[in-house]
């Protein structure tokens, strides 16, 4: 099972989001486990367990490199799967991120 943070600007996107990609990867039987915090609250211990960590398109890679201590893979969240909160086309992009197994359509 892989961790992935998803690390958003507002909380409530955030959780609207988490619910989808979870929904999803559980139809997809995909090795995920999704959580989220917000940009505002992000500490060093929100990100310890996080095998990639998932980037709202407003978010700056930078801003979280200098909270995180490790080197966590980050990726930024395409636009389209974000604005539409598309929970399928995430999963398929954090499995095509982690190198797992492809994600049937």
């Amino acid at each position: 099972m892989k961790n992935v943070l998803i690390i958003s600007g507002k909380e409530d996107a955030g959780r609207l989001f988490l619910g989808e990609a979870k929904r999803c990867a559980e139809t997809k039987q995909a090795p995920l486990k999704f959580a989220t915090v917000d940009m505002n609250t992000l500490a060093a211990d929100d990100l310890e367990d996080a095998d990639l960590l998932l980037l709202d398109p407003q978010i700056s890679i930078a801003d979280v490199q200098a909270v995180s201590k490790d080197a966590t893979p980050i990726a930024v969240i395409p636009n389209d799967v974000y604005g539409w909160l598309n929970g399928q086309a995430l999963v398929k992009f954090t499995c095509d991120q982690l190198d797992l197994f492809p994600v049937m359509d």
